[in-house]
């Protein structure tokens, strides 16, 4: 009971500080936005095209039309080439298509007719956007050399004779492309919010408990825990209430990203069930942490000094600031020596592979045992600085 009244008291103070509920709550949340949104095109599978067809005609509005239905593009209309080239230098869109202004009279003319496709040069060329586009505008040329033939030979009006080109096309047996991605399910990744909003938290909640330890280190040095123990207080309930007050901020900042992730930015956390346990896990490796610097260092300015810089660095290379997965397997392996980098691999495999509890049982393991050994190694010290 003593042990609970300890640990509410400091998420009461906790409650009233407003720069750490800033640090706590809403940078976290920021970044979040802004990274998420940085990168948010990375979540969708249809890569988006802009298409400028002013002056087109009905044919160049028909085409643009086939090019917003195709599943594989995310088709955006552009006033003109002008704004269409600026897009796509500044990356908005992967490439662009531009139909020529009297495309629909050249066609029905049978000349010919270039529709222009727009890409970076410093870019790499993205193939399948170009695939995809050449499909949509090969189909609408057969259409269109089809009703062309009919036309002259049947003599009926070009449109008639399309209307029937396009009724026989959609009769005819259709040649399906099916894309596989090389490495298969094993090395898929989350994309925008789902991978900015898991390395957050586990960014945040780390780094926030190592500036934690500032408060409990002033508690130590002003002498606060060694008069509890001049109360019927032992030292065992106040080394239980200091863990307890620094696992609820934990665990309260780790659950505030989860909602906000899943409520705002629409993050599948994948199983929910066992999302929650390795944020608890994960919280608990994070409450050691703090209570662990909170025994050892010095003072306070020390743990607010070292703790971002050490969380930001430990973060990188656990994998919170991009996937281990692009990095060189020595990297790999350096960044597997930090919990970071296991409770980012449990969330990549819950969100992107859609593993359950028994998927992430090895991450789960790893992190409760680094859990087991900082809290056993804070509670040796603690005691220590408590009782001699």
């Amino acid at each position: 009971m003593k042990a609970l009244v300890m640990a509410g008291s400091g998420l009461r103070r906790l409650a009233r500080d407003r720069l750490a509920l800033f640090f706590l709550v809403l940078l976290p949340v920021v970044i979040i936005l802004i990274v998420g949104l940085a990168f948010g095109d990375a979540g969708s599978e249809r890569l988006p095209v802009g298409v400028a067809e002013e002056g087109a005609g009905r044919l160049g509005s028909e085409l643009r039309a086939e090019l917003e239905a195709s599943p594989a593009l995310d088709a955006r209309a552009y006033d003109d080439a002008g704004a269409l080239g600026k897009a796509v230098r500044r990356g908005v869109v992967a490439a662009g298509v531009v139909v020529p202004a009297g495309y629909d009279e050249a066609l029905r003319a049978g000349r010919r007719a270039d529709v222009t496709f727009v890409t970076d040069q410093t870019r790499p060329a993205p193939a399948p956007a170009r695939s995809a586009v050449a499909a949509v505008v090969a189909r609408q040329a057969a259409e269109v050399k089809a009703a062309r033939l009919a036309a002259e030979t049947a003599r009926v009006p070009f449109d008639t004779a399309l209307a029937r080109a396009r009724a026989l096309a959609a009769t005819q047996p259709q040649v399906r492309v099916e894309a596989t991605t090389v490495g298969g399910r094993e090395d898929a990744l989350p994309t925008g919010f789902n991978y900015t909003a898991p390395a957050n938290l586990v960014l945040f909640v780390f780094i926030t408990s190592m500036a934690g330890a500032a408060s409990l280190i002033e508690a130590r040095r002003l002498g606060v825990t060694r008069r509890l123990l001049a109360t019927p207080t032992t030292a065992a309930t106040i080394l239980f209430g200091e863990a307890l007050g620094r696992f609820a901020v934990a665990l309260l900042q780790g659950l505030i990203i989860f909602l906000v992730g899943w409520l705002v930015f629409g993050v599948d956390w994948g199983d929910p069930p066992a999302a929650l346990l390795l944020l608890v896990t994960f919280a608990l490796v994070a409450t050691g942490v703090g209570l662990l610097l909170g025994a050892v260092l010095g003072n306070a300015e020390q743990a607010t000094s070292i703790g971002p810089p050490v969380g930001i660095a430990l973060g990188m290379l656990g994998g919170c600031m991009w996937p281990l997965a692009i990095v060189p397997a020595p990297m790999r392996a350096v960044g597997h020596l930090f919990p970071q980098a296991w409770a980012m691999d449990g969330f990549i495999a819950l969100i992107a592979r859609n593993a359950g509890l028994a998927g992430i049982t090895r991450q789960l393991a790893v992190l409760a045992a680094f859990a087991a050994v900082l809290l056993a190694l804070a509670t040796w010290r603690l005691r220590k600085t408590l009782v001699g």
